[in-house]
């Protein structure tokens, strides 16, 4: 584990600007961020995320942009929250907002209401809905309920939160025992456990994960770059679905690992080209993103009225 505090202003300072870099490159870019501790801090409560205002800000100008330049820019929000509980907490249109690792896609436009969400639903995972329920209802009755349960229901899917406990190895311990007893109550299913540090969340086996969102959003999209934000486990899957792309000379792009409080695992920091400190520092390299962007935009409209010298050239260094 990573632990945070360890990344200096000057290293910062030097990803940032590389990151931003990545805007001058031709063809689409693709922008990939996690929410929980990459866009937004680290909380002890699941229901009292929220998003780093300057990383709301900077998702505005990007979502503006794509709205623009729908060829040049993608924009998305890949998290195991619900594709609904994460665009109330982003509350930027004109994303897309995929939820339950990929399980659930949304969006709704530039301006919109985030309550008026269109989500759809990957087909097939139907049948996990009732043993989903069913844990989800068990699972406290049989640990007695404790305060620091937060149980988050996803359809075919369910997650047991375990951050608010004092001891969160014995409160995961815990949970994965009751999941056991509850299981014996059920008949044969699909759902098992998925990666996680401070939640056990179980999902359809055949649902995948965030690899395979990230190479559904690769095959969609045809992007020449990807820049991805994350700071969990999960993430790591699709920073090596991007790393596997570049080596293949598929795509550029970088894979940026973001500390939270609670540090880095370890297969994050292997997987990761880059580390950024703290949630505020993944606000400032999107912010960095869009400025980039930005004077590009700027510049060929200078240069289709005959007032500039052309497109904008490198802005490496640019910190937003």
């Amino acid at each position: 584990m990573t632990g945070p505090g360890r990344i200096d202003e000057a290293a910062g300072r030097a990803a940032i600007a590389t990151i931003a870099g990545l805007a001058t490159s031709p063809g689409r870019l693709l922008v990939v961020a996690d929410f929980d501790g990459t866009l937004a801090e680290g909380s002890r409560d699941p229901g009292a995320a929220a998003i780093v205002p300057l990383a709301r800000r900077a998702l505005r100008r990007l979502a503006r942009i794509a709205a623009q330049e729908p060829r040049r820019v993608v924009i998305v929000v890949l998290t195991g929250r619900t594709a609904s509980d994460v665009a109330s907490r982003v509350r930027v249109g004109g994303l897309t907002y995929l939820g339950d690792h990929g399980l659930q896609s949304g969006t709704f436009p530039r301006g919109g209401d985030p309550a008026r969400l269109v989500t759809t639903f990957r087909a097939g995972h139907d049948d996990q809905l009732g043993p989903a329920e069913i844990l989800a209802r068990r699972v406290p009755e049989v640990l007695g309920r404790p305060s620091w349960l937060f149980v988050e229901r996803k359809g075919p899917s369910v997650a047991f939160h375990v951050r608010q406990a004092v001891d969160r190895a014995a409160a995961r311990a815990a949970v994965e025992a009751a999941i056991e007893t509850v299981d014996r109550e059920l008949p044969a299913h699909e759902l098992a456990h998925y990666r996680g540090r401070l939640v056990v969340d179980l999902r359809p086996r055949s649902a995948g994960g965030k690899r395979e969102a990230f190479e559904g959003l690769v095959a969609e999209h045809r992007p020449a770059t990807v820049v991805a934000f994350g700071d969990d486990v999960s993430d790591a899957d699709g920073f090596g679905v991007l790393r596997a792309a570049r080596e293949a000379g598929a795509i550029r792009g970088l894979a940026v690992g973001v500390v939270g409080p609670h540090g880095m695992p370890d297969e994050v920091a292997a997987a990761a080209d880059l580390v950024l400190a703290t949630p505020s520092d993944a606000a400032r390299a999107l912010a960095a993103l869009a400025s980039a962007l930005e004077r590009e935009a700027a510049g060929r409209g200078s240069s289709r009225h005959g007032t500039g010298s052309g497109g904008a050239g490198p802005v490496v260094g640019a910190v937003g």
